[in-house]
């Protein structure tokens, strides 16, 4: 049992490293990118994805690891060992590339995925916190038509910034498998909308308007997990976890500006405040199952949905779809009887999801599909170790017009797994 000085000194390193990952808020969202989809409602949404489990198609809902933090089921988090302390951290590359039927273009961009710590308080109590994306907004979209008196009109859309989210989270196991876990989450970031106009005419003002939002809040996620013991090399746990529908505040500001052809700088012709506004995060719940077959064998599936139905943001609610995913994966580890090598320490992972965007533009659905791999490298003589997993996706709709989207992503992680609180002893 730990004594009161060493929880706090738990609680002191969470507050740390919350304190050292506090100066990537503005970084981890505020990235260059460009997807045109994520015009659409909050972005390209980050909300709910398990990113060290990339490998797995990210499967989250009944997955638990001592030596890693599942932070979107916060009730795994009572799988930490008694005197062990987890730091995780996990880069993103991602490669995309947009089709339509008579244009493409490909785009690229590298982001912080997570940092993550997690450490028990008693045998029966375990807490994590950390930093991760909750959505990114990048996009860039021309169009231009010809005017009679004014030439060549050109309209630039563009949008960028994105929301972080900052949580804090524990996980109770009152009765030998069954744990209970809560997240509190703090909801924050900047995102910012601009048309312009523009033309080749001397005497056309070119005009430019700026919807800028500023997003905090707070929302709270709940988790249940259920594992059952058959053997040392087999086991089953259940999962769930369930988020109520909750508002944040958004303040947003208008600014309308324009210039001559030639002039070095824009005036501000006018500039509104709007009055702060709630912005309602819809409900969203999972289940899912993860099984140890046997030493080298493990799989498992996952279900998620939320209901962005009826969703709104600045005014518009008939974009959105209610969103699903649904997500199958293996895990392999080779067992060797003899020196094992690299290669036989190393574990292998495969995964593949389905599901449906909350994005409906032009008020089709919009479809995801994506294939994952992956391999976690221990680092030798420790339990600590390197992540390196990869994903190709594909995202679009049955409308032959609409854009079609391909994506590669990799994932670059590594966890560091430390005995703490341990007593020396001397002789």
């Amino acid at each position: 049992m730990y004594s009161i000085s060493k929880i706090r000194l738990a609680l002191l390193a969470a507050v740390f490293a919350i304190s050292l990952a506090w100066p990537f808020q503005n970084t981890l969202a505020q990235v260059s990118i460009n997807m045109p989809y994520s015009m659409y409602g909050l972005g390209e949404l980050r909300f709910n994805q398990y990113f060290q489990n990339m490998g797995m198609a990210g499967i989250n809902q009944a997955y638990r690891s001592n030596l890693s933090i599942n932070d979107v089921n916060p009730a795994s988090y009572a799988a930490l060992d008694t005197m062990s302390f987890v730091f995780e951290a996990t880069l993103f590359s991602h490669f995309y590339e947009q089709r339509t039927s008579d244009i493409s273009q490909q785009s690229d961009y590298i982001s912080l995925g997570n940092l993550s710590i997690g450490f028990p308080l008693t045998r029966w109590w375990s807490m994590a916190a950390g930093l991760k994306p909750f959505s990114h907004v990048g996009y860039s979209i021309r169009d231009q038509e010809e005017h009679p008196e004014a030439g060549m009109i050109n309209y630039v859309y563009r949008g960028r910034g994105g929301l972080n989210q900052l949580f804090i989270g524990t996980a109770v196991e009152p009765l030998k498998g069954l744990s209970f876990g809560v997240n509190a989450s703090r909801i924050f970031g900047n995102l910012a909308y601009e048309a312009s106009v523009l033309s080749d005419s001397t005497g056309v003002f070119q005009t430019n308007l700026t919807n800028a939002n500023r997003v905090t809040g707070w929302m709270v996620g709940l988790g249940m997990q259920y594992r059952q013991n058959f053997s040392n090399n087999r086991h089953i746990t259940i999962g769930a976890t369930y988020g109520p529908q909750q508002d944040v505040n958004i303040n947003s500001t208008e600014t309308l500006r324009r210039k001559l052809p030639g002039e070095a700088r824009f005036d501000t012709i006018a500039h509104n405040e709007l009055d702060e506004g709630r912005l309602g995060l819809p409900y969203y719940y999972g289940v899912g199952m993860y099984g140890r077959i046997n030493s080298s064998w493990a799989a498992g599936i996952d279900y998620q949905w939320q209901n962005w139905e009826s969703f709104e943001f600045l005014g518009r609610q008939d974009t959105f779809n209610d969103s699903y995913r649904i997500a199958a994966g293996v895990r392999y580890q080779p067992v060797s009887e003899t020196f094992p090598t690299l290669l036989h320490r190393m574990r292998y992972s495969a995964g593949v999801r389905y599901g449906q965007s909350y994005m409906k533009p032009r008020d089709q659905r919009l479809s995801e599909f994506g294939i994952s791999f992956g391999a976690d490298i221990p680092i030798r003589g420790t339990l600590s170790g390197l992540r390196v997993h990869f994903e190709y996706g594909r995202r679009g709709s049955e409308d032959q017009q609409m854009m079609t989207e391909n994506f590669y992503r990799i994932n670059i992680g590594v966890n560091i797994y430390e005995r703490w609180f341990m007593r020396r002893m001397f002789y």
